[in-house]
């Protein structure tokens, strides 16, 4: 028999599981190993707890608990014989529990390795202080700007902030509704506002396998994680070129 236990670091929600029923399957996605041979398959494979295979899941998901910091927990179980899982892959949609307001979140993907969204029932306020200071000392990681309150994003590496709040990015991935819609490189993001946001953040992160991003701790400055959230700019230059930024909100 063996477990999957999950290890993650979760704001703002708990009860993490994969959306997983009989009109609507989770595939749990792992690396298998021969035990005989040892030879590991080259293809991801994918176990479904609705049918029928060499390996066996008997019982639903368990979720997975908010704590502080977070602790390994089972998710599953898999009967098998013959078989190895040496690593797994978060594909397919999860679901969550607002912490405090019991808000439902479905249709996560941590495909990536963490997720990012708004709890309007949490009602929490925070105002951000002069925020250049703190993006200053962040300058040479990765960082993400979200924009339009939440609907476009741009992830890379921090490269410098004036006086003026013009933050420069390098390596830079754009991302609208959650969907990768470009790699533009070198990027500037003009006269940059950060103002009071009417909602609280929620996120989840893997603990394990998330590269370079910088964990912050939530609620300062203007931040979650390793988000900045930002609700004005007057524009954005990509490699020299400019294009206008619509905020709405």
């Amino acid at each position: 028999m063996l477990a999957l236990a999950l290890t993650a670091e979760l704001t703002g929600v708990t009860n993490l599981v994969p959306t997983d029923s009989t009109d609507n399957p989770y595939y749990y996605t792992f690396k298998v190993q021969c035990t005989s041979c040892r030879e590991t398959h080259a293809n991801w494979v994918g176990v479904n707890r609705h049918r029928e295979s060499s390996a066996t899941i008997k019982a639903a998901p368990k979720q997975y608990e908010h704590s502080d910091p977070g602790k390994k927990q089972n998710i599953i179980e898999i009967d098998c014989r013959g078989l190895e899982f040496t690593d797994f892959k978060a594909d397919g949609e999860w679901q969550a529990t607002g912490l405090e307001s019991g808000t439902k979140f479905s249709g996560i993907d941590l495909g990536e390795g963490e997720w990012f969204d708004y709890d309007e029932k949490a009602g929490e306020e925070f105002t951000p202080i002069n925020p250049r200071p703190m993006l200053q000392s962040l300058v040479n990681e990765d960082v993400i700007i979200r924009l339009k309150w939440g609907q476009t994003e741009y992830k890379g590496r921090l490269i410098s902030v004036d006086s003026y709040m013009n933050i420069q990015l390098s390596g830079t991935e754009e991302y609208i509704d959650r969907k990768h819609t470009g790699t533009l490189g070198q990027v500037l993001i003009r006269s940059v506002a950060v103002y009071t946001l009417p909602a609280a953040p929620v996120s989840i992160r893997r603990r394990a396998g998330m590269g370079a991003h910088r964990e912050i701790p939530p609620l300062t400055w203007g931040r979650c994680n390793n988000v900045l959230w930002v609700s004005a700019a007057k524009g954005v230059e990509m490699n020299g070129e400019s294009r206008d930024v619509k905020m709405e909100g």
